[in-house]
């Protein structure tokens, strides 16, 4: 019996480790962020569409990743010398079928769960949700794998901000609104700080491996630069928010929600790319949740 336990526990960490749950705020924030705009700016709320639309973006993530760690193995783009955590494919913690049957899994229940949100929202939701789906399997799979070609922070960017958020929106308000995108914006920017940072990290193994990472196509001094850019527009955009309303002033609490972090995301810019790499990471993972409850907070407080 206790060996019995013993495997089901190993087997359920390793499945946690695959799915990466300190990742799953980027599917969360945007949708946080949505439904507060559409509080606060549409004068509606929908908490049943918005906890399903919630469902719906951790599925994909969890897909997304699961997806990651099958198609980087097959690539061989993750080897010994990856400074990130361990990948379950590569480490032979979980057999490859069952990881592929993992994420088809995933997009497939967020399909399912997808139905009755197409229903609410009409065409402009069906779209968004297959494309999600589409891209989130083509990020690292397909005959294109696009994060191998310079691609993962704009899809970031897109599918982590404005296509949720906005998305979110619609759902609970059947219209759309600038100041959603531009709240949008703030946590894409910081989704693709995310993806900037993991690049950065693994831009010495990437490169051998074929992996054309925005980072490799920049260089890493550039690429640092970049990367750290992404984080202070993340901080400017509150600004720009205000200046189209006024009467929301608390929401220059999102960008006073990097400071706990400033002191390590400025190790970005100068810090050896190594291991240490994965505590920034963890950081932008963080402040990526607390900008959307600040900037959420401040758009409802008014």
């Amino acid at each position: 019996m206790w060996a019995s336990f013993n495997n089901d526990s190993k087997g359920i960490t390793a499945w946690l480790l695959a799915i990466r749950p300190r990742t799953l705020t980027a599917g969360m924030a945007p949708v946080i962020l949505g439904a507060a705009a559409a509080a606060a700016h549409g004068g509606v709320f929908r908490p049943g569409v918005t906890a399903l639309a919630l469902a719906c973006c951790l599925l994909l993530q969890a897909g997304t990743n699961l997806a990651n760690d099958y198609f980087d193995a097959g690539s061989g783009v993750d080897d010994d010398n990856r400074l990130g955590p361990v990948r379950v494919t590569h480490s032979g913690l979980i057999d490859p079928d069952r990881v592929k049957r993992g994420f088809l899994s995933c997009f497939a229940a967020a399909a399912v769960l997808g139905v009755p949100l197409a229903v609410i929202g009409g065409w402009p939701i069906l779209v968004i949700g297959v494309l999600s789906i589409l891209f989130a399997y083509l990020y690292t799979g397909g005959p294109y794998p696009l994060a191998y070609h310079g691609l993962g922070e704009v899809l970031a960017f897109v599918f982590y901000g404005l296509v949720a958020t906005g998305g979110v929106y619609w759902l609970n308000t059947h219209a759309m609104d600038a100041g959603a995108l531009v709240a949008g914006s703030g946590t894409g920017c910081i989704a693709a700080f995310l993806m900037g940072i993991n690049n950065l990290r693994d831009i010495r193994t990437d490169r051998p491996a074929g992996k054309i990472t925005l980072p490799v196509l920049l260089g890493e001094p550039a690429a640092r630069i970049f990367v750290a850019g992404l984080c202070l527009v993340s901080v400017l955009i509150p600004v720009l928010h205000v200046s189209m309303y006024p009467d929301q002033p608390w929401v220059l609490l999102a960008s006073a929600g990097v400071l706990p972090f400033a002191a390590r995301f400025s190790r970005v810019l100068s810090a050896p790319v190594d291991a240490g790499f994965n505590t920034i990471l963890a950081a932008a993972g963080k402040y990526l949740f607390v900008y959307a409850v600040l900037f959420s907070a401040g758009m409802i407080a008014g």
